[in-house]
């Protein structure tokens, strides 16, 4: 593991080493509000290379975000109340929405967000969208994802 902060002790190999906090947002039952980061370390660049690139042979998708550059987007359809987490990503002007398990709707995509295809597992909106054009794309997304499900549970 590398270098770990605990209080003020800090241990620098050099000048060019990052200070890095590790964000991971994978296990809601350890998830503390306004607490992403699990821990933060100082590590050279060759050591975060390494790690991104043991991370990309792992199944999955992984992006790099802003870590203070997040919120939620919540809508309303057939009058079930539905949100969305949102990141930014840290290259480009491009903005994540997942779905969250902060509305109770939420719960039957949660389920099957495993059984969805790819594209509908998650939305990638430019960042300088307008807002009536937002809207209408999450709205979209969620629509086709439920009824992606309710043609796959009959």
């Amino acid at each position: 593991m590398p270098f770990a902060l605990q209080e003020n002790k800090v241990n620098i190999r050099n000048s060019n080493d990052l200070s890095i906090r590790m964000m991971y947002d994978v296990n809601w039952k350890k998830h503390v509000d306004n607490n992403y980061y699990l821990e933060e370390f100082i590590i050279s660049e060759a050591h975060l290379l390494a790690f991104e690139y043991s991370l990309s042979k792992l199944k999955g998708n992984h992006i790099r975000c802003r870590p203070y550059a997040r919120g939620h987007y919540d809508l309303t359809i057939n009058g079930k109340e539905y949100s969305t987490r949102v990141y930014q990503k840290l290259s480009g002007d491009y903005e994540l929405f997942f779905i969250d398990d902060e509305a109770i709707h939420n719960t039957v995509l949660r389920k099957h967000i495993h059984a969805l295809p790819n594209e509908l597992q998650w939305l990638v909106l430019p960042k300088n969208i307008e807002d009536l054009k937002r809207e209408c794309a999450i709205f979209d997304w969620i629509q086709s994802s439920l009824n992606f499900i309710g043609a796959n549970q009959k």
